[in-house]
């Protein structure tokens, strides 16, 4: 039985009947004796017969858009993270500007059957003193502190600049903390480990105390119970490690950083140390990586979705031309990168993800409206003029729906997180590029096509795509008011689920895992014990005044006590001076300016340019972290904000990488549900105005509500960490979604002003648009989907759960809402008859006002009376 033919059980009609137009929708297109609009055909035609200046205007318009394309900026720098105006990316500005920028960290494994003390042979000593003066001659390069650096501190501290330990900054710091020590014992005992130090750095004869012996390196790097002096733990973090710290050039670009990287890396590329290994790692080599990944995989990407979008339309889309889609969304594309790259927007680790889904949902445009006109010339419905019909009867629903998704794209314009409102911008400025390109380059070649070689009459309504999408839709309208409630439950649902979601902001996890970068971050992990810091930077009227001093001093101290798992040690001109002052079972003594003074004035340079600032008066405190989550270290962040209290004066700033992931983590938790909730809402007010009513917007958001509150619910499921990209996916279901039941509600409705009832309009809206539907969902899905061929965590986890829900809304879509609209329809609340709700069939058979019939009865006037003949295929499928 043909699809649009009485169902079993129904009464026979008719042909169906001219109707109405119904004003909010537009006038009736391809029902039986309708003509397209003469100006659509006049305009194609006309445009058709002018295809090779069409032809040029296309070419100039590519050319100039696609040298967009060279000004397109690939960034991970911190601007993509946090507002450039925002106190956290002030501070981290600043605090670059003093004491330099990202950290690259040289471990040293000391091989087995050595000890520390053997790292330092003549060769060795050789080896690091011309690594220092190589990287200090680099000007990406702000300090550089080997073991020997440190090594070498220490041995001015004890020694001084002439040797006479007697007189030494050490000495005198020394005396002068017993001198302060409240407790006559605690004094004493000072004094005994003062003298055992003495006798150690006698043993060694003075011509002897050399870095490359190993008796003095033993006096150097060990206190006087054997162990690793506190004051040297950060460069020496374990029994057989050792580092050395690079700071690169603060407020450096991301190629000068890359740079930056790419210098340490090969100065110690093919450096061989006796009894040691070591590797080189940091920040910097995992952000360069993200921004090597974003400029090839950017183009990897595009070439997988179009390999897949090609075998999907050749496999699926059995039309003329099927290709067609492909090649016009290519070219929107560059149309729409292009126009971003002139507007500045950037690709980042999150925009770069806009490429395959504007591909997607471009293909998914491009194939509803070639779908249309395939339709509108199989069924022989508007003869050559099958383009204009189809324009005239699917632009509304396209316009609709790519409005709508612009709104729920602009939804992500009031996220916190930069690089999410430029993935907000890049989506919403894209789509109507894409669309608009796609609608031109697709009219103009199939209405010459169809004037040309007019595509045979058939019945294509048939075919295993469309039966499915009947198959799909045919619940009984009874539970229509099950499915409502079901729809509530679940959005309910997604919304408490989403609270227990974990987001996952920490950039090492945003790559892939089995990456070299990710390997040598885990191996200096597991060498040293920490691959990242919290850096602190203390301003002050006098850097060495002895307030100042006290108060860097007991923050280490209380900070480290507070937090031991997170914060394993801390690295400053103020807790050198202070460990060197720690005795056991003695009174905690802080070092005065005076001390500090001292320390500073022995200081190899790269020590006191990464410590001192004294042009603006700053000194720099570096907390090696252990492992633990973002939320652990924001929780360390907030602490030090909320609990310390430095004297007048002073102020104490957490910042660096570290605290920028905290903001980053920060950022998102803010608003991200309300985005959500904020791209419903612009959909549902844009609905209810276009429909000039509350029904038609509610049954079109109710398979919305499902695929939202399922997107929380599936990735809870199955365990998923929210990336930046998935924990704002939201807006981009609700978006696709929506096209889906807008193009369903609006051919519903042209198929009830055909004259058919509820269930028929919604069995012939199913037929008609199955192939459609189907195979424009599932380049959607495609589209987004291709992200899990990425390697970086990030955009996988966002392609597979985004791809998942994309189904999921196409099923809910073609599920739920059929019921829905014959229960609705049924009731007189959907289709509109002259401007009124109406759920009354339309006149039909012998004699009815306006059938074919009455219109060749004598006397018949109006445009009924110059009805054109009806098709083979026509009759068919308006058989009675």
């Amino acid at each position: 039985m043909p699809l649009d033919s009485t169902p079993p059980g129904e009464p026979a009609h008719g042909p169906a009947a001219p109707y109405p137009a119904d004003p909010l929708v537009g006038p009736a297109a391809g029902g039986p004796g309708d003509r397209p609009d003469e100006a659509w055909q006049a305009r194609l035609a006309g445009r058709s017969r002018r295809s090779g200046l069409v032809a040029l205007a296309v070419l100039l318009v590519t050319l100039a858009l696609g040298f967009g394309l060279t000004r397109l900026e690939f960034t991970t720098s911190q601007d993509n993270y946090l507002n450039s105006d925002s106190r956290i990316a002030r501070d981290n500005v600043e605090y670059q500007s003093l004491f330099g920028g990202q950290a690259m960290v040289t471990a040293f494994q000391v091989a087995p059957g050595s000890r520390l003390a053997d790292l330092f042979t003549a060769h060795n000593v050789t080896l690091f003193r011309e690594l220092q003066k190589d990287l200090d001659a680099n000007p990406g390069i702000e300090s550089t502190v080997t073991p020997l650096t440190a090594l070498e501190f220490t041995d001015k501290l004890i020694r001084g600049r002439d040797g006479n330990v007697l007189a030494s900054p050490g000495a005198r710091i020394l005396l002068d903390a017993q001198a302060r020590d409240p407790d006559k014992a605690s004094a004493q005992r000072r004094l005994a480990d003062s003298l055992a130090t003495l006798s150690r750095v006698q043993a060694v004869p003075e011509n002897a105390r050399t870095l490359d012996n190993p008796a003095w390196i033993d006096v150097l790097l060990h206190d006087n119970t054997g162990a690793v002096r506190k004051s040297l733990r950060p460069f020496f973090p374990k029994p057989s490690a050792a580092q050395m710290v690079t700071r690169l050039r603060g407020n450096a670009s991301l190629q000068e950083e890359g740079d930056g990287a790419r210098v340490v890396e090969r100065a110690t590329a093919g450096l061989r140390f006796d009894h040691a290994s070591q590797i080189t790692t940091g920040a910097p080599v995992l952000l360069r990586n993200i921004n090597n990944y974003l400029r090839g995989g950017f183009l990897t990407l595009g070439a997988i979705s179009l390999a897949l979008m090609a075998g999907l339309l050749l496999a699926a889309f059995a039309v003329r031309w099927r290709l067609l889609p492909l090649g016009v969304v290519g070219v929107g594309l560059i149309w729409a990168f292009g126009l971003a790259g002139y507007l500045g927007v950037p690709l980042s680790v999150v925009t770069i993800a806009g490429l395959p889904v504007l591909l997607g949902v471009g293909i998914d445009f491009a194939v509803q409206l070639h779908s249309r006109i395939e339709e509108e010339a199989q069924l022989d419905r508007a003869g050559r003029g099958a383009v204009a019909a189809a324009l005239r009867g699917l632009l509304p629903a396209l316009v609709v729906a790519t409005v709508a998704a612009v709104l729920a794209f602009l939804a992500l314009e009031f996220s916190q997180v930069p690089m999410i409102r430029d993935f907000g911008t890049l989506l919403a400025l894209g789509l109507p590029v894409v669309v608009a390109a796609t609608t031109l380059l697709l009219a103009l070649p199939l209405d010459a096509r169809e004037r040309r070689r007019p595509t045979p009459a058939k019945d294509y309504t048939h075919g295993p795509l469309g039966r499915l999408v009947i198959r799909l839709g045919g619940l009984p309208r009874i539970t229509a008011i099950p499915l409502v409630l079901a729809a509530v439950a679940v959005f309910i649902g997604g919304i408490a689920a989403d609270g227990r979601l974990t987001i996952q902001t920490d950039p090492e996890k945003w790559v892939d895992q089995n990456s070299q970068v990710i390997k040598d971050i885990n191996t200096l992990r597991a060498r040293t014990g920490s691959a990242s810091e919290l850096g602190v930077y203390v301003r002050s009227t006098n850097v060495f005044d002895d307030a100042t001093a006290s108060f860097v001093g007991r923050f280490a101290n209380t900070q480290i006590a507070a937090h031991p798992g997170d914060l394993l040690d801390a690295s400053s001109l103020v807790t050198t001076v202070s460990y060197l002052m720690e005795v056991p079972n003695t009174t905690i003594m802080m070092p005065t300016g005076q001390n500090i003074r001292l320390a500073y004035e022995v200081a190899p340079p790269d020590i006191q340019r990464s410590t001192v600032n004294l042009q603006h008066q700053a000194l720099n405190m570096i907390f090696r972290t252990g492992s633990g989550s973002l939320e652990r270290r924001a929780d360390v962040v907030d602490d030090m904000r909320a609990n310390t209290r430095p004297p007048a004066g002073v102020q104490a700033t957490p910042s660096g990488l570290a605290v920028v992931g905290t903001a980053l983590l920060d950022a998102f938790a803010h608003n991200r549900v309300v985005l959500t909730y904020y791209a419903l809402a612009a959909v549902f007010v844009l609905l209810a105005l276009y429909h000039r009513g509350l029904v038609r917007a509610v049954l079109s958001l109710v398979p919305v509500l499902i695929a939202v509150g399922l997107s929380s619910l599936v990735a809870l499921a199955i365990g998923v960490n929210l990336s930046p990209l998935t924990a704002v996916s939201g807006p981009l279901v609700i978006a696709l979604c929506t096209e889906f039941t807008t193009l369903l509600v609006l051919r519903h409705l042209e198929e009830r002003r055909r004259g058919r009832d509820p269930r028929e309009a919604i069995r012939a809206t199913a037929g008609r648009t199955g192939r459609a539907f189907m195979v424009s969902a599932l380049a959607a899905v495609i589209g987004v989907g291709v992200l899990a061929f990425s390697s970086l965590p990030l955009l996988r986890d966002f392609g597979l759960v985004v791809a998942l829900n994309v189904a999921v809304a196409l099923l809910s879509a073609l599920v739920v809402l059929p019921p829905l609209l014959v229960w609705a329809d049924e009731r007189g609340w959907v289709h509109r008859d002259g401007g009124k709700l109406t759920n009354r069939r339309q006149p039909s058979g012998p004699g009815a006002p306006g059938s074919q019939d009455a219109a060749a009865s004598p006397g018949a006037a109006g445009p009924s009376a110059a009805a054109p003949s009806i098709s083979p295929v026509q009759r068919a499928n308006h058989r009675g």
